[in-house]
């Protein structure tokens, strides 16, 4: 017997409506089916009510988002075979156009079809389209695990061409199943049924637990692409106030460990082994390898000549570097990286500079409509001397991280091709202008000048780069004169005092090519603590490196500066792609401003700025490496597993 084209509807079909569609469903011996607990339901229920209350911001989202994109209804309302083949209406958010399931008809869709609304297929993927099928569990037609509901146009044909493909009608269809977590969505019915009967045989609590935890461990890899994870690191790094740094640090055996430090670590590592086959890891030459490995070479013979009491200090300030710094880097440039994630990631850099440049610029409201506070807010907010300073603790920290990331801003304006991204990425580049101004800092002013005009003129025309230097150079003279006479031209060597040069004047040989030991200015005292205090606020980025690691240690920070700009300079040469030479540019100007605002202050200091830092080199180095036109240059150096 045949069965009746079922056309699916974009509205919720009516129980009504479905009744003569049940009464036309080929009639077959349906095996008994499997009893279902009053304590499995009350779990899925109360699982389901705290899924829709957490994702109730998300869901708002999508929401307005798939009424904005497209015409027709919210939901998607389509009629399956559930429980005993009886029929039932499983809701989804839309993700196809309206009326489009007239023109599918009796098939599945294939990865070729263009039916999707503009976010229907990242719905789709990233399975937010079906959070409304929660519903359904709420109602008892559906479970968490479980086969997967079948549209009623097949059920005649799988029922004929596959046996004992009435055996998965003997449970509730679910959410997720066996089928879709060792297999996926384009698997032939034939092979589901394979895992539907296997998963029926041995159904359990248990099991169904297993199936939800995997599926989501699945969705949150594929939810958390590169990108996004880079934005949350930043986010996450740049908003927790400075002092709430200091309160995490604990002793260990001597030395002061960071658990942040470690939290780091495990997210470079995730980045490196994301989508990596289980028994293999590749590492990639990269134009700073040896840089790098000889600061770390520098930095370990400087700890272990450092004095006794600060040698665990030392120790620990060579694995800062390397854990918030090369490995981040590394991680960026052997993950999965391609133009996508190149593009994403620079995204991702321009709208945490845009977060953090808004929060500054809330300051001016709270200095002038909050009532005064007898010491600075717990955020690190508040008005300091000089201007504003975000959650980055000081004006010039919030210049330089601002400085790396302008760049990036202008990037993203130079490749929107649309009229409402050209609009979004003209706004975002004023505030973070606006967010660079109101710091009032002569060093982040005149490095603002320098680089957006060397990118401006570099990738958009030299018209624009006129434009802004005559909007700009006004502030950043009144800003240099205004503190001139504060600080005087030996400040770009010594930062705002002579106490750190005066340091060095009076370390000895040893001391001055290997330094003291990696961060180990607030271990070890120099001369009185008063003097101590002195040159710990006061040292420039490179005072610091020369204090701390020595000639050796502070040149081999610059090899590293120096390679990678020459490296940058020459891929955005080669390239023909405009979007990477673009991107390219902006990671030089970033380099640029990073390297001024060391002269400043000591930009390493920071956590927020370090990762920053060496996560835009990394993607610099990553197209270099992985998207250049000489990928021979730098093929795979290490290859663990087999």
């Amino acid at each position: 017997m045949s069965t009746p084209s079922l056309a699916l509807r974009d509205h919720p079909a009516s129980r009504a409506s479905s009744g003569a569609e049940e009464r036309s469903l080929p009639r077959r011996q349906v095996p008994p089916g499997l009893p279902e607990s009053r304590l499995r339901y009350v779990a899925q229920a109360a699982l389901a009510v705290t899924a829709v209350l957490l994702l109730s911001p998300v869901l708002l989202l999508v929401a307005i988002a798939v009424k904005l994109t497209s015409k027709g209804p919210l939901f998607y309302g389509g009629v399956r075979v559930g429980k005993d083949q009886q029929l039932y209406t499983m809701y989804k958010f839309r993700t196809l156009r309206d009326g489009s399931e007239r023109q599918i008809g009796a098939r599945l869709l294939s990865p070729q079809d263009d039916f999707y609304t503009p976010i229907g297929k990242f719905l789709k993927r990233s399975k937010l389209d079906e959070v409304p099928q929660l519903i359904n569990v709420l109602r008892g037609e559906m479970n968490f695990a479980g086969p997967r509901p079948l549209r009623p146009i097949f059920l005649d044909r799988y029922l004929n061409e596959i046996e004992h493909y009435e055996d998965r009608f003997r449970v509730a269809p679910g959410m997720t199943g066996l089928a879709q977590v060792r297999g996926g969505y384009f698997t032939s019915p034939r092979n589901k049924l394979r895992y539907d009967r296997l998963y029926v045989a041995h159904r359990s609590l248990w099991l169904d637990a297993q199936l939800v935890g995997l599926t989501a461990l699945k969705l949150l890899n594929r939810w958390i692409t590169l990108g996004a994870s880079l934005l949350v690191l930043l986010l996450f790094v740049s908003f927790i106030p400075p002092g709430f740094f200091e309160r995490m640090y604990v002793s260990v055996g001597g030395a002061r460990l960071n658990p942040l430090h470690g939290l780091i670590a495990f997210a470079a590592a995730w980045m490196l082994m994301r989508r990596r086959p289980s028994d293999r890891i590749s590492l990639y030459r990269t134009p700073i390898n040896l840089p790098m490995a000889t600061f770390l070479i520098a930095s370990l013979a400087s700890a272990a000549l450092a004095a006794p009491d600060s040698r665990v200090q030392a120790i620990r300030g060579a694995a800062y570097y390397l854990i918030t710094g090369f490995i981040v880097l590394l991680a960026i440039v052997n993950g999965t990286f391609t133009r996508g994630f190149a593009r994403s990631a620079v995204s991702a850099v321009a709208l945490t500079s845009v977060a953090i440049s808004a929060v500054g610029i809330l300051e001016v409201v709270f200095a002038d409509y909050l009532p005064a506070r007898p010491s600075p807010m717990e955020t690190g907010l508040g008005f300091a001397p000089n201007g504003i300073s975000s959650t980055l603790g000081s004006p010039i920290a919030l210049a330089t991280y601002l400085l790396l990331g302008v760049p990036c801003v202008l990037c993203s304006l130079s490749r929107a091709h649309t009229r409402e991204g050209r609009d979004f990425w003209v706004a975002a580049s004023t505030v973070c202008l606006l967010g660079i101004l109101l710091t009032r800092h002569p060093a982040g002013l005149v490095t603002l000048s320098i680089i957006a005009a060397i990118y401006l003129w570099r990738s958009l025309s030299p018209t624009w780069a006129a434009v802004f230097l005559v909007l700009v150079v006004p502030a950043t003279v009144l800003s240099i004169l205004r503190h001139l006479p504060e600080t005087g031209w030996w400040s770009l060597l010594c930062g705002t005092s002579p106490a750190g040069c005066e340091a060095l004047s009076q370390m000895n040989t040893r001391q001055l090519l290997l330094g003291l030991g990696p961060r180990t200015l607030g271990q070890v005292k120099l001369g009185t603590d008063q003097f101590t205090s002195q040159v710990i606020s006061d040292a420039n980025g490179n005072v610091r490196l020369l204090l701390e690691n020595g000639i050796l240690g502070w040149l081999a920070m610059l090899w590293i500066l120096a390679r990678s700009m020459v490296s940058l300079y020459r891929a955005q040469k080669t390239t023909e792609d405009p979007g990477l030479r673009a991107t390219l540019w902006a990671v030089m100007a970033g380099l640029i401003g990073f390297f001024v605002a060391m002269q400043s202050f000591d930009p390493f200091n920071n956590i927020a700025i370090q990762l920053l830092f060496w996560g835009l080199l990394g993607i610099g180095i990553g197209i270099v490496v992985r998207l250049g036109e000489r990928p021979s240059d730098y093929r795979i150096a290490v290859k663990l597993g087999h």
